[in-house]
């Protein structure tokens, strides 16, 4: 559990990383930054992506491949909220965002690059030997 400050340390969130996300977002955007919270599925942005994948990719294809570019918003917004305001947040919710984002992202990237015909490889080779993704590159 994480306690909360009123001053940033570099060992200790002084809030919740995703409300700052929210906040930078807001300060950016309005209202549409609701969008990018960790509990809003954005069915618009995914209908557009299906909808747009239409004519490339048969219909549940075109509907996965959106689902999967979509459901990590909250953690793609992280990442740009940190390019574009790094003082905003500590190393512990930095280290803590950078974390969360490698766990999901990529999988659904993979995912989505393979439903749309591209391989997931590892094309700068810092997979350890033997393991799934370097046996796939």
């Amino acid at each position: 559990m994480v306690t909360m400050s009123n001053t940033p340390s570099d060992n200790e969130p002084d809030a919740n990383s995703q409300e700052k996300v929210i906040a930078i977002f807001r300060e950016l955007v309005g209202e549409r930054a609701s969008r990018l919270s960790a509990s809003h599925y954005n069915r618009d942005a995914a209908a557009a992506i299906e909808a747009a994948l239409a004519s490339s990719a048969n219909h549940r294809k075109a509907h996965d491949i959106a689902f999967n570019l979509t459901d990590w918003a909250s953690d793609a917004a992280f990442i740009v909220a940190v390019q574009l305001f790094p003082e905003r947040f500590s190393a512990v919710e930095i280290a803590d965002g950078v974390e969360g984002f490698l766990l999901y992202a990529p999988n659904h990237v993979a995912a989505a690059a393979v439903l749309f015909g591209y391989p997931a490889e590892d094309i700068f080779g810092v997979a350890p030997a033997g393991s799934d993704v370097a046996e796939n590159s």
